[in-house]
């Protein structure tokens, strides 16, 4: 698969950005709260951009997702485009603006806030990437999907529903989500030397194997045999596929749909799984890993 070349589109000024987002966002299918978040997000990067006292790399990161949305409500009209990657680029579009919402929050700490810089500008640099020349579909459709995996790890890391509870467990999890970022625009930069793309490929190729690990599967066995709702189980298999085994499940366990799974499989300590799920009701998930069961 061959790395974007020759087809990013160039630096563009706020005017254009905001004349060609609101024709995007008028002519899509979004709901009206949908597009309500999408504009306040495209607010917030033209105030970015007009303020004297932004500094280069918040004007630069304001420019890349504005132009990123952009792109996004582009391919998603694209008449090559199919349905389902239509609805891909529409989440992209959402997502973005949600978490340019969470990253501009007074409220959210200020070293959070650059974490989440960083995954939304390696995250922008694939959107912006997106419409070059020589991407095939199957290339667009490797890169978007991967943009929308990481992208709900990190809205999922923001939201109060479902963020970690321990900043222990943030951090990791953060971590994890810029590695995956990084791993991503690195992958698809054709000026990266071959070594640090073949790098890249590995750190990808693990994460997209992370459901397929053994000790995941027997993770999963074992939720099944202690009769975990179809709701424990999703979140299980979701949060695996954005931050990795055993980072991810362990995250997923948290969750208050396995809850009561957690606690039962606690309570069985016939079961070589029961040390890992007392763990993750007493410590930081991320603390855990000694215990999951050795082969």
């Amino acid at each position: 698969m061959p790395p974007a070349e020759g087809g990013a589109p160039a630096p563009q000024t706020p005017d254009e950005i905001k004349t060609q987002v609101e024709a995007g966002l008028a002519s899509s299918n979004l709901s009206a709260a949908e597009k309500a978040k999408v504009q306040k997000s495209l607010d917030t990067v033209l105030g970015i951009l007009n303020d004297e006292n932004a500094s280069d790399a918040e004007k630069d990161l304001a420019r890349a997702i504005g132009t990123g949305i952009n792109e996004a409500l582009k391919l998603g009209k694209d008449p090559a485009t199919s349905a389902e990657d239509k609805a891909r680029y529409d989440k992209l579009v959402v997502g973005i603006s949600e978490a340019m919402a969470k990253v501009t929050d007074p409220n959210v700490p200020v070293d959070q806030q650059d974490a989440y810089f960083e995954v939304l500008a390696d995250l922008n640099v694939i959107l912006t990437n997106l419409t070059a020349s020589n991407l095939s579909p199957a290339d667009k459709v490797f890169y978007s999907t991967w943009a929308e995996l990481i992208l709900g790890g990190l809205l999922a890391v923001q939201q109060p529903t479902t963020t970690p509870k321990e900043e222990v467990d943030k951090e990791k999890l953060q971590e994890k989500l810029k590695q995956n970022a990084a791993a991503l625009k690195t992958y698809q930069n054709p000026n990266a030397s071959q070594a640090d793309r073949d790098a890249a490929k590995k750190t990808l190729d693990e994460q997209a194997d992370a459901t397929s690990d053994p000790r995941y599967q027997e993770l999963v066995t074992e939720l099944k045999r202690l009769k975990a709702p179809q709701s424990c189980l999703d979140v299980v298999q979701n949060r695996t596929q954005q931050a990795g085994w055993p980072d991810g499940s362990l995250w997923g366990l948290s969750d208050k749909a396995c809850a009561n799974t957690v606690r039962a499989g606690a309570q069985d300590t016939s079961s070589d799984w029961s040390a890992l799920f007392q763990c993750v009701i007493d410590n930081p998930f991320s603390t855990c890993v000694s215990r999951i069961p050795e082969d």
